[in-house]
């Protein structure tokens, strides 16, 4: 997939190199309107609430990594997130909705990138 030509922004090719280069656990301004804080942890570690716009989470699928895609993680990750905060992640089996669905998160599945064929944004409501 061509990720820069995705960016809809004059200079998205700083952009891209930006968000790529970012440093763990440092704040960077990305543009006028974005700035961006990876940060690698465990979620029992995340004692943030209301905290987060977005969480990516890449985790393996749960038949790998069955502890990471429970209720109480979906649970940990709603209260961190700020109203109408986004999760995303490419898993999206009928088990993984339901425990989003479950923490209160309001679900869409959406087109996966190349080598997936579904993705599920859930939006803290």
């Amino acid at each position: 997939m061509n990720y820069v030509q995705e960016l809809k922004a004059e200079n998205n090719k700083e952009i891209f190199k930006k968000i790529h280069n970012s440093t763990w656990e440092e704040k960077h301004v990305i543009s006028n309107n974005f700035s961006l804080t990876k940060q690698q942890r465990f979620f029992s570690e995340i004692e943030g609430i209301n905290k987060y716009d977005l969480i990516y989470f890449d985790a393996f699928g749960p038949e790998k990594q069955p502890d990471l895609w429970t209720k109480e993680i979906f649970d940990k990750m709603y209260s961190a997130l700020k109203l109408n905060g986004i999760l995303v992640t490419y898993a999206s089996k009928g088990d993984v909705k339901r425990a989003m669905r479950s923490a209160g998160f309001s679900l869409k599945r959406l087109p996966g990138p190349l080598g997936k064929w579904h993705m599920l944004r859930a939006t803290k409501i």
